[in-house]
């Protein structure tokens, strides 16, 4: 069962995501919202009752990165993804002080998309050293067969 999405919408504009868009789709509830007010959003959807990141990754779409948060409230048995977009090479804010679980996931998803992360308590890289190129966008060159094979 999908949360109410007038309810949704609803909460979002109390806690200042007011140009935040709601949409029914085959996966659930997807809010989509701008950078600037996302931590309102989160915020607002904590107070609602989702009191659970359940998973927060990355995609780059050719043009820009875009973030999804997975939300849940067990006690209603409700998800809410809500999703953001960023440009290449921007700074994403923690949202640990809200969900604590975000604390790896952000790490890795700043890491590997080129991301700046602030707000964090422990921003370090979590996979690779300094000076390894983001690894998950699309602008980075592919190893061709004779790279990989090479001893």
């Amino acid at each position: 069962m999908l949360p109410d999405a007038q309810t949704v919408k609803s909460t979002l504009a109390t806690g200042g995501a007011h140009d935040a868009e709601v949409a029914e789709t085959t996966l659930g509830l997807v809010v989509r919202t701008q950078i600037s007010v996302v931590i309102d959003a989160l915020a607002a959807l904590l107070a609602e009752g989702y009191e659970s990141l359940v998973d927060f990754d990355g995609i780059d779409t050719g043009s820009s990165i875009e973030l999804t948060y997975r939300l849940r409230s067990y006690s209603a048995g409700h998800e809410v993804f809500v999703k953001t977009t960023l440009p290449y090479d921007a700074e994403m804010a923690s949202v640990w002080n809200l969900y604590p679980a975000a604390l790896m996931p952000e790490r890795e998803t700043a890491e590997l998309f080129g991301l700046t992360l602030s707000g964090h308590p422990n921003p370090k890289r979590l996979l690779t050293t300094e000076g390894v190129a983001p690894l998950l966008r699309k602008d980075q060159p592919i190893r061709t067969h004779e790279e990989v094979r090479r001893p």
